[in-house]
Protein backbone atom coordinates (compact mmCIF):
# COMPACT_ATOMS: atom_id res chain seq x y z
CA UNK A 1 0.00 0.00 0.00
CA UNK A 2 2.85 2.59 0.34
CA UNK A 3 4.45 1.60 -3.31
CA UNK A 4 0.42 2.64 -4.12
CA UNK A 5 0.58 5.67 -1.96
CA UNK A 6 3.91 6.94 -3.28
CA UNK A 7 2.72 6.74 -7.10
CA UNK A 8 -0.42 8.59 -6.43
CA UNK A 9 1.09 11.44 -4.53
CA UNK A 10 4.06 11.86 -6.61
CA UNK A 11 1.31 12.38 -9.92
CA UNK A 12 -0.89 14.41 -7.88
CA UNK A 13 2.40 16.55 -6.91
CA UNK A 14 4.00 16.80 -10.45
CA UNK A 15 0.93 16.95 -12.29
CA UNK A 16 0.94 20.97 -13.04
CA UNK A 17 4.60 20.60 -13.06
CA UNK A 18 4.84 18.23 -16.09
CA UNK A 19 1.48 20.00 -17.95
CA UNK A 20 3.33 22.95 -17.78
CA UNK A 21 6.58 21.15 -19.11
CA UNK A 22 4.14 19.54 -21.74
CA UNK A 23 2.94 23.26 -22.91
CA UNK A 24 6.81 24.79 -23.36
CA UNK A 25 8.71 21.34 -25.05
CA UNK A 26 6.07 19.86 -26.72
CA UNK A 27 3.76 16.75 -26.86
CA UNK A 28 6.25 14.38 -28.45
CA UNK A 29 9.45 14.63 -26.41
CA UNK A 30 7.30 14.34 -22.98
CA UNK A 31 5.43 11.23 -23.91
CA UNK A 32 8.97 10.26 -24.60
CA UNK A 33 10.43 10.74 -21.38
CA UNK A 34 6.58 9.79 -19.82
CA UNK A 35 7.32 6.16 -21.66
CA UNK A 36 11.19 5.79 -20.37
CA UNK A 37 10.14 7.00 -16.97
CA UNK A 38 7.19 4.09 -17.33
CA UNK A 39 9.65 1.40 -18.44
CA UNK A 40 12.03 2.31 -15.63
CA UNK A 41 9.27 1.73 -12.93
CA UNK A 42 8.76 -1.67 -13.83
CA UNK A 43 12.59 -2.90 -14.20
CA UNK A 44 12.87 -1.61 -11.17
CA UNK A 45 9.51 -3.47 -9.69
CA UNK A 46 10.89 -6.33 -11.70
CA UNK A 47 14.27 -6.83 -10.10
CA UNK A 48 12.81 -5.70 -6.79
CA UNK A 49 15.99 -6.34 -5.13
CA UNK A 50 14.55 -4.54 -1.85
CA UNK A 51 11.75 -2.44 -0.74
CA UNK A 52 13.66 1.11 -1.98
CA UNK A 53 13.94 -0.09 -5.20
CA UNK A 54 9.92 -0.80 -5.23
CA UNK A 55 9.33 2.86 -4.03
CA UNK A 56 11.68 4.02 -6.67
CA UNK A 57 9.97 2.39 -8.79
CA UNK A 58 6.56 3.82 -7.51
CA UNK A 59 8.33 7.80 -8.08
CA UNK A 60 9.13 6.44 -11.47
CA UNK A 61 5.56 5.43 -12.50
CA UNK A 62 3.76 8.28 -10.51
CA UNK A 63 6.34 10.62 -12.79
CA UNK A 64 5.29 8.44 -16.07
CA UNK A 65 1.44 8.92 -15.22
CA UNK A 66 2.00 13.02 -14.96
CA UNK A 67 3.73 13.32 -17.69
CA UNK A 68 1.09 11.29 -19.94
CA UNK A 69 -1.78 13.28 -18.03
CA UNK A 70 -3.13 15.77 -20.14
CA UNK A 71 -0.87 15.70 -22.77
CA UNK A 72 -2.18 12.11 -24.22
CA UNK A 73 -5.41 14.02 -24.83
CA UNK A 74 -4.13 17.28 -26.27
CA UNK A 75 -1.27 15.56 -28.86
CA UNK A 76 -4.74 13.85 -29.92
CA UNK A 77 -6.85 16.73 -30.67
CA UNK A 78 -4.22 19.31 -31.51
CA UNK A 79 -2.98 16.56 -34.15
CA UNK A 80 -6.65 16.51 -35.61
CA UNK A 81 -7.08 20.13 -35.26
CA UNK A 82 -3.91 20.65 -37.43
CA UNK A 83 -5.79 18.02 -39.96
CA UNK A 84 -9.08 20.16 -39.68
CA UNK A 85 -10.69 16.60 -38.15
CA UNK A 86 -10.98 18.14 -34.79
CA UNK A 87 -14.86 17.66 -34.98
CA UNK A 88 -13.95 13.61 -34.61
CA UNK A 89 -12.24 13.80 -31.60
CA UNK A 90 -14.74 12.07 -29.46
CA UNK A 91 -14.96 9.14 -31.83
CA UNK A 92 -11.49 8.37 -32.29
CA UNK A 93 -10.60 9.26 -28.27
CA UNK A 94 -13.40 6.86 -28.07
CA UNK A 95 -11.86 4.05 -30.41
CA UNK A 96 -8.37 4.46 -28.43
CA UNK A 97 -9.94 4.24 -25.15
CA UNK A 98 -12.10 1.11 -26.00
CA UNK A 99 -8.70 -0.48 -27.22
CA UNK A 100 -7.07 0.50 -23.49
CA UNK A 101 -10.16 -0.78 -21.33
CA UNK A 102 -9.94 -4.65 -23.13
CA UNK A 103 -6.18 -4.02 -22.70
CA UNK A 104 -6.66 -4.00 -18.49
CA UNK A 105 -9.29 -6.98 -19.04
CA UNK A 106 -6.33 -8.97 -20.59
CA UNK A 107 -3.95 -7.94 -18.59
CA UNK A 108 -5.84 -8.63 -15.35
CA UNK A 109 -6.71 -12.20 -16.56
CA UNK A 110 -2.68 -12.91 -18.16
CA UNK A 111 -1.40 -10.94 -14.60
CA UNK A 112 -3.80 -13.48 -12.61
CA UNK A 113 -2.42 -16.55 -13.97
CA UNK A 114 1.24 -15.92 -14.36
CA UNK A 115 0.64 -14.77 -11.01
CA UNK A 116 -0.39 -18.45 -9.75
CA UNK A 117 3.82 -19.38 -10.79
CA UNK A 118 5.52 -15.89 -9.71
CA UNK A 119 4.40 -12.20 -9.12
CA UNK A 120 7.90 -11.01 -9.92
CA UNK A 121 7.60 -13.30 -13.71
CA UNK A 122 4.32 -10.73 -13.94
CA UNK A 123 6.29 -7.57 -13.68
CA UNK A 124 9.19 -9.08 -15.86
CA UNK A 125 5.99 -9.95 -18.66
CA UNK A 126 4.37 -6.06 -17.86
CA UNK A 127 8.41 -4.82 -19.19
CA UNK A 128 7.50 -5.87 -22.99
CA UNK A 129 4.61 -3.76 -23.79
CA UNK A 130 6.36 -1.06 -21.67
CA UNK A 131 9.03 -1.41 -23.73
CA UNK A 132 7.18 -1.21 -27.39
CA UNK A 133 5.48 1.00 -25.63
CA UNK A 134 8.48 3.18 -25.23
CA UNK A 135 9.76 2.42 -29.08
CA UNK A 136 6.45 3.46 -30.21
CA UNK A 137 6.74 6.78 -28.82
CA UNK A 138 9.51 8.20 -31.23
CA UNK A 139 7.00 7.71 -33.86
CA UNK A 140 4.86 10.72 -32.11
CA UNK A 141 4.57 13.77 -35.01
CA UNK A 142 3.96 16.86 -33.13
CA UNK A 143 2.11 19.67 -34.24
CA UNK A 144 4.25 22.13 -35.93
CA UNK A 145 6.47 24.66 -33.56
CA UNK A 146 5.32 27.85 -35.49
CA UNK A 147 1.57 27.30 -34.63
CA UNK A 148 2.79 27.45 -31.11
CA UNK A 149 2.89 30.76 -29.39
CA UNK A 150 6.51 30.82 -27.06
CA UNK A 151 5.20 31.90 -23.54
CA UNK A 152 7.02 32.19 -20.33
CA UNK A 153 6.09 29.49 -16.99
CA UNK A 154 5.02 31.70 -15.48
CA UNK A 155 2.82 33.43 -18.18
CA UNK A 156 1.37 29.65 -19.14
CA UNK A 157 0.21 29.06 -15.49
CA UNK A 158 -1.24 32.38 -14.69
CA UNK A 159 -3.25 32.13 -18.61
CA UNK A 160 -4.00 28.56 -17.33
CA UNK A 161 -5.62 29.14 -14.14
CA UNK A 162 -7.21 32.26 -15.56
CA UNK A 163 -9.01 30.00 -18.42
CA UNK A 164 -10.05 27.92 -15.59
CA UNK A 165 -11.72 30.61 -13.58
CA UNK A 166 -12.77 32.95 -16.08
CA UNK A 167 -14.58 30.51 -18.55
CA UNK A 168 -17.72 29.76 -17.39
CA UNK A 169 -18.74 26.43 -19.50
CA UNK A 170 -14.82 25.16 -18.97
CA UNK A 171 -15.15 26.03 -15.20
CA UNK A 172 -18.46 23.71 -15.05
CA UNK A 173 -17.31 20.69 -17.12
CA UNK A 174 -14.14 20.81 -14.96
CA UNK A 175 -15.51 20.64 -11.78
CA UNK A 176 -17.82 18.59 -13.14
CA UNK A 177 -14.93 16.28 -14.09
CA UNK A 178 -13.42 16.74 -10.69
CA UNK A 179 -16.01 15.96 -8.31
CA UNK A 180 -16.93 12.91 -10.80
CA UNK A 181 -13.42 11.29 -10.70
CA UNK A 182 -12.78 12.26 -7.09
CA UNK A 183 -15.82 10.19 -6.10
CA UNK A 184 -15.99 7.51 -9.25
CA UNK A 185 -12.59 6.55 -8.66
CA UNK A 186 -12.61 6.35 -4.97
CA UNK A 187 -15.82 4.35 -5.19
CA UNK A 188 -14.34 1.74 -8.07
CA UNK A 189 -11.88 0.82 -6.11
CA UNK A 190 -13.90 0.37 -3.04
CA UNK A 191 -16.51 -2.03 -5.07
CA UNK A 192 -14.70 -5.27 -3.92
CA UNK A 193 -15.16 -4.70 -0.33
CA UNK A 194 -18.78 -4.42 -1.58
CA UNK A 195 -18.81 -7.20 -3.71
CA UNK A 196 -17.50 -9.37 -1.20
CA UNK A 197 -20.04 -9.26 0.93
CA UNK A 198 -22.85 -10.55 -2.22
CA UNK A 199 -20.22 -13.36 -4.51
CA UNK A 200 -17.23 -15.33 -3.79
CA UNK A 201 -13.88 -14.09 -4.06
CA UNK A 202 -13.33 -15.41 -7.35
CA UNK A 203 -16.20 -14.35 -9.31
CA UNK A 204 -15.00 -10.82 -8.38
CA UNK A 205 -11.85 -11.08 -11.43
CA UNK A 206 -14.77 -12.41 -13.62
CA UNK A 207 -17.03 -8.76 -13.01
CA UNK A 208 -14.33 -6.74 -13.13
CA UNK A 209 -13.37 -8.41 -17.08
CA UNK A 210 -17.27 -7.71 -17.78
CA UNK A 211 -16.70 -4.59 -16.23
CA UNK A 212 -14.24 -3.81 -18.88
CA UNK A 213 -15.53 -5.09 -21.93
CA UNK A 214 -18.98 -2.74 -20.72
CA UNK A 215 -16.63 0.05 -20.90
CA UNK A 216 -15.07 -0.86 -24.19
CA UNK A 217 -18.20 -0.90 -25.48
CA UNK A 218 -19.41 2.25 -24.69
CA UNK A 219 -15.98 3.81 -25.94
CA UNK A 220 -16.46 2.34 -28.69
CA UNK A 221 -19.68 3.61 -29.81
CA UNK A 222 -19.40 6.50 -28.13
CA UNK A 223 -18.53 9.15 -30.97
CA UNK A 224 -22.06 7.60 -32.84
CA UNK A 225 -24.31 7.98 -29.56
CA UNK A 226 -22.95 11.45 -29.35
CA UNK A 227 -24.39 12.08 -32.72
CA UNK A 228 -27.58 10.48 -31.98
CA UNK A 229 -27.98 11.66 -28.54
CA UNK A 230 -25.86 14.65 -28.03
CA UNK A 231 -23.52 15.19 -25.10
CA UNK A 232 -26.96 16.97 -23.16
CA UNK A 233 -28.64 13.12 -23.47
CA UNK A 234 -25.64 11.55 -21.97
CA UNK A 235 -24.48 13.67 -19.76
CA UNK A 236 -27.70 14.06 -17.87
CA UNK A 237 -30.10 11.37 -18.82
CA UNK A 238 -27.41 8.97 -18.74
CA UNK A 239 -26.17 9.58 -15.52
CA UNK A 240 -29.44 9.93 -14.22
CA UNK A 241 -30.26 6.08 -15.51
CA UNK A 242 -27.35 5.03 -14.27
CA UNK A 243 -27.91 6.49 -10.52
CA UNK A 244 -30.92 5.28 -10.06
CA UNK A 245 -29.63 2.00 -11.52
CA UNK A 246 -27.01 2.16 -9.11
CA UNK A 247 -29.10 3.09 -6.25
CA UNK A 248 -31.53 0.07 -6.71
CA UNK A 249 -29.11 -2.41 -6.60
CA UNK A 250 -27.43 -0.91 -3.67
CA UNK A 251 -30.76 -0.49 -1.20
CA UNK A 252 -31.85 -4.01 -2.48
CA UNK A 253 -28.22 -5.90 -2.53
CA UNK A 254 -28.54 -9.23 -4.24
CA UNK A 255 -25.64 -11.67 -6.27
CA UNK A 256 -26.84 -10.06 -9.01
CA UNK A 257 -25.90 -6.33 -7.74
CA UNK A 258 -21.91 -6.29 -9.18
CA UNK A 259 -22.95 -7.75 -12.57
CA UNK A 260 -25.79 -5.21 -13.09
CA UNK A 261 -23.10 -2.24 -11.81
CA UNK A 262 -20.64 -3.62 -13.98
CA UNK A 263 -22.90 -3.18 -17.37
CA UNK A 264 -23.60 0.10 -16.05
CA UNK A 265 -19.77 0.67 -17.33
CA UNK A 266 -21.11 1.15 -20.35
CA UNK A 267 -21.99 4.58 -20.03
CA UNK A 268 -18.58 5.55 -18.22
CA UNK A 269 -17.32 5.19 -21.94
CA UNK A 270 -20.34 7.87 -22.80
CA UNK A 271 -20.05 10.19 -20.26
CA UNK A 272 -15.89 10.26 -20.59
CA UNK A 273 -15.62 10.65 -23.78
CA UNK A 274 -18.58 13.62 -24.24
CA UNK A 275 -16.63 15.38 -21.05
CA UNK A 276 -12.92 15.06 -22.36
CA UNK A 277 -14.44 16.32 -25.87
CA UNK A 278 -16.29 19.39 -24.73
CA UNK A 279 -13.16 19.96 -22.31
CA UNK A 280 -10.57 20.17 -24.77
CA UNK A 281 -12.77 22.75 -27.11
CA UNK A 282 -12.67 25.02 -24.30
CA UNK A 283 -8.54 24.33 -23.37
CA UNK A 284 -6.46 27.21 -24.97
CA UNK A 285 -3.92 25.85 -27.66
CA UNK A 286 -1.24 27.82 -25.62
CA UNK A 287 -1.99 26.09 -22.12
CA UNK A 288 -3.94 23.04 -23.06
CA UNK A 289 -1.85 20.46 -21.12
CA UNK A 290 -1.24 22.41 -18.02
CA UNK A 291 -4.81 22.89 -17.98
CA UNK A 292 -5.99 19.33 -18.30
CA UNK A 293 -3.13 19.10 -15.44
CA UNK A 294 -4.78 21.77 -12.85
CA UNK A 295 -7.94 19.82 -13.57
CA UNK A 296 -6.64 15.82 -13.20
CA UNK A 297 -4.61 17.75 -9.83
CA UNK A 298 -7.55 18.78 -8.24
CA UNK A 299 -9.11 15.36 -8.63
CA UNK A 300 -6.70 13.47 -7.24
CA UNK A 301 -6.51 15.75 -4.68
CA UNK A 302 -10.26 15.25 -3.85
CA UNK A 303 -10.18 11.33 -4.50
CA UNK A 304 -7.75 11.26 -1.79
CA UNK A 305 -9.77 12.47 0.77
CA UNK A 306 -13.09 10.63 -0.58
CA UNK A 307 -10.69 7.21 -0.46
CA UNK A 308 -10.14 7.99 2.90
CA UNK A 309 -13.95 9.01 3.63
CA UNK A 310 -15.19 5.71 1.71
CA UNK A 311 -12.75 3.60 4.98
CA UNK A 312 -14.17 5.68 7.46
CA UNK A 313 -17.79 5.16 6.92
CA UNK A 314 -17.05 1.61 6.25
CA UNK A 315 -15.63 1.19 9.59
CA UNK A 316 -18.28 2.90 11.34
CA UNK A 317 -21.28 1.18 8.78
CA UNK A 318 -21.10 -1.27 5.86
CA UNK A 319 -19.79 -0.88 2.40
CA UNK A 320 -22.73 -0.29 1.38
CA UNK A 321 -23.33 3.00 3.30
CA UNK A 322 -20.54 4.24 2.39
CA UNK A 323 -20.85 3.14 -1.61
CA UNK A 324 -23.89 5.28 -1.14
CA UNK A 325 -22.26 8.22 0.02
CA UNK A 326 -19.80 7.76 -3.04
CA UNK A 327 -23.05 7.34 -5.13
CA UNK A 328 -24.53 10.90 -3.44
CA UNK A 329 -21.95 12.77 -5.91
CA UNK A 330 -24.29 12.18 -9.15
CA UNK A 331 -27.16 14.87 -7.61
CA UNK A 332 -24.24 17.63 -7.74
CA UNK A 333 -22.74 16.30 -10.90
CA UNK A 334 -26.10 15.83 -12.48
CA UNK A 335 -26.80 19.55 -11.16
CA UNK A 336 -24.00 21.22 -13.10
CA UNK A 337 -25.00 19.36 -16.23
CA UNK A 338 -28.40 21.07 -16.06
CA UNK A 339 -26.74 24.30 -15.41
CA UNK A 340 -24.23 23.88 -18.28
CA UNK A 341 -26.73 23.33 -20.85
CA UNK A 342 -29.44 25.46 -19.60
CA UNK A 343 -27.63 28.47 -19.73
CA UNK A 344 -25.36 27.64 -23.41
CA UNK A 345 -25.31 26.81 -26.69
CA UNK A 346 -23.76 23.36 -26.03
CA UNK A 347 -26.03 20.56 -27.69
CA UNK A 348 -28.72 22.80 -29.67
CA UNK A 349 -29.01 19.82 -32.01
CA UNK A 350 -27.80 16.48 -31.53
CA UNK A 351 -23.98 17.05 -32.86
CA UNK A 352 -23.75 20.87 -32.22
CA UNK A 353 -21.30 22.58 -30.09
Amino acid sequence: MMVFSIIFLSQAALEVPTGLISDLLGRRKTMIVGALFSLVALLMYATGFSIWVLFAGAFCEGVGRSLFSGTDKALLYETLQEKEQSDQFETIFGKICSVEQISLGVSAVIGGLLALISLQLVMWVAVIPALLGFICSFYFVDIKQESRVQQSAHMILKEAFKGLVENRRLRLISTAEIIDFGFGEATFYFQAAFFNLLIPQWLIGVVRGLHHLCGAIGFWTAGNMIKRIGYKGLLIGGNIVTSLITLIVLVIPSALSPFVMAILNVEYGYSSTAKNGLMQREFSDQQRSTMGSMVSFTGSLLFSVISILLGFITDISTPIHAMLFGLSSSVVVIWIYSTLFISSSIDRGKDQF
